[in-house]
């Protein structure tokens, strides 16, 4: 993904820190952790953006349709789009591909 990763506009978006989700939780006495499998490709990436992630093997072309690991911006547009999803639900947060529920 080295040549896509060039290619990305990235935009910097923030990602939190085991710190500060430690202190959100602050008082809570009931955990549950969600871990979600292959969180990643379950973002579909936009029809403009999947070219940029074309690769060959072989004979053959590939390109990725759903968002990948490779990609530089992977991590913190994967988060963005998990906090904002879980926004409105209280005692919920994220930290890569985790959601811990608290109260």
């Amino acid at each position: 993904m080295r040549r896509a990763n060039e290619a990305i506009q990235r935009k910097k978006l923030s990602i939190p820190t085991v710190d500060g989700m430690l202190e959100e939780m602050n008082g809570s006495t009931v955990f549950s952790k969600l871990d979600m499998n292959m969180g990643f490709h379950q973002i579909e990436l936009e029809e403009a953006s999947r070219d940029i992630t074309t690769f060959s093997a072989g004979d053959s072309l590939f390109r990725y349709k759903r968002l990948s690991f490779g990609l530089n911006s992977a991590p913190e547009q994967y988060q963005n789009i998990i906090r904002q999803t879980i926004a409105d639900c209280p005692g919920a947060t994220n930290i890569a591909d985790d959601i811990v529920v608290h109260k």
